[in-house]
């Protein structure tokens, strides 16, 4: 979810020096970072005593979650090591965040560690460390589950540590189910139950329908859009990254996103960037299709009485296939660090994966640890019967399609996408849309 405008000249020949070519920029960036190594006090002078720089990009629910994971880390010191270890946080948002890794990267300021989404993990292989090169990555593998584990491993080279799966479902306002004369409590499981769904509400209130996605941002459109392409059968890209979404599915569903907020009102014909989450939160859009991350919002929605079903509800279905990705923890290349900070950033990142319940039961997101789900924390987190378990059920049925691990370019630029929401406001046609789509992220690709 990052937006990338077009590359330098300079910073091109850098990133593919680092075998990261076309990697996301943004425009501007949030200051420098790191410690330009062990230095002082941090461990090479023989001081017992490491502090590891740790970079995320979580907001709203997600980030005073993930500030009590460090925390914990700081106050228990759970590593079997006679040093002292303590993490130092540092937050960024998410639309600054990998433009100040990058910026950080390029001056020799990386930190320690730092969050990174698996889809990357391909375009910024030259940019990070594998983990097999400061701990045996084999006693780690069995801790997580083997979807986690094939989501970080990039040619047999285990590029990061797996936190969760963060995939998307359709989250409902039970109470505008029941003015619009449906049964609250049985949501739609397909194609007919969805549409009649959203024809009830249009005809019979005065809400919204239904948002592809509650920021009405490109990456957010994508989501919906290859998720009901996959389950059409079709495809994004063939063996050798060419973009192939201008097939018979790829063309479906973006008229279905155009007659949605045409002629089946469902929404309105907007590229407002907030007009799916307000009117979801105060109750005038009946669904809304977003990630597992969305729950932590809503939890501090008074008086939104709502739900989650599963998202395999596309048009034309031919498969149950759903758009996942993950968030990773990563050792960034970094000069000067030493052997000794790098392993233990390995076995803290380890603990942080697979040690922290609330992260999945708080956060709601899958965790990659296979102990998780059966701890009681887990299985007793107020969104299990809400959203987790139709998830893992989603999981357990193999579900879930990644979006490619692509050799460059930033797959979840938010300027690949730009043209699902000009379709969405009927600022283009769907067929004008997708030709522009194909040859945007064909460009991103190859630079």
């Amino acid at each position: 979810m990052v937006r990338k405008p077009s590359s330098s000249e300079t910073r091109r020949t850098f990133v593919k020096s680092l075998g990261v070519a076309g990697t996301v920029a943004l425009a501007g960036c949030g200051g420098t970072g790191g410690d330009g190594g062990d230095g002082g006090s941090t461990g090479d002078a023989g001081s017992e005593s490491y502090e590891i720089t740790f970079w995320e990009l979580f907001s709203g629910g997600e980030g005073p979650i993930m500030e009590s994971i460090v925390n914990k880390f700081n106050e228990e010191q759970p590593l079997d090591t006679s040093a002292e270890v303590t993490i130092n946080r540092q937050r960024t948002p998410w639309n600054e965040y990998y433009n100040k890794l990058f910026t950080a990267l390029s001056g020799d300021q990386a930190p320690d560690m730092a969050v990174m989404h698996a889809a990357y993990l391909r375009a910024w292989g030259g940019g990070v460390d594998s983990i097999g090169q400061y701990v045996d990555t084999g006693t780690f593998q069995d801790d997580y589950t083997e979807s986690h584990w094939n989501l970080v491993t990039v040619e047999d080279n285990v590029n990061a540590l797996p936190m969760d799966l963060h995939p998307i479902g359709v989250y409902y306002n039970k109470d505008l189910f029941e003015e619009a004369g449906l049964d609250p409590e049985s949501p739609p499981t397909n194609w007919s139950e969805f549409e009649e769904a959203g024809n009830a509400v249009a005809q019979n209130t005065d809400a919204a329908a239904f948002t592809q996605s509650p920021y009405n941002d490109g990456f957010g459109s994508f989501r919906t859009w290859s998720t009901w392409v996959k389950q059409q059968g079709g495809s994004l890209y063939d063996e050798e990254w060419n973009p192939t979404f201008d097939s018979e599915a790829g063309m479906n569903i973006a008229q279905l996103f155009s007659d949605m907020t045409g002629d089946m009102g469902w929404a309105p014909a907007t590229s407002e960037d907030t007009w799916g989450n307000n009117a979801f939160q105060n109750g005038s859009c009946a669904m809304a299709m977003n990630g597992t991350w969305y729950v932590a919002a809503l939890s501090g929605v008074d008086d939104l009485n709502w739900g989650f079903f599963e998202p395999t509800v596309g048009p034309n279905k031919q498969q149950d296939k759903v758009w996942a990705d993950g968030h990773s923890i990563v050792l960034p290349k970094k000069e000067g660090r030493s052997d000794k900070k790098s392993e233990l950033a390995a076995r803290a990142a380890h603990w942080m994966t697979t040690e922290n319940p609330s992260w999945g039961a708080e956060a709601g997101h899958l965790p990659a640890a296979n102990s998780i789900y059966e701890s009681d924390a887990f299985q007793n987190s107020p969104y299990y019967d809400k959203t987790l378990n139709k998830y893992v059920g989603m999981a357990e049925d193999g579900d879930y399609f990644y979006h490619p691990k692509v050799p460059n370019g930033d797959p979840n630029a938010q300027n690949w996408y730009t043209w699902l929401v000009d379709i969405w406001a009927h600022n283009a046609e769907p067929q004008a849309g997708v030709q522009s789509g194909i040859e945007t992220v064909s460009s991103g690709i190859s630079e």
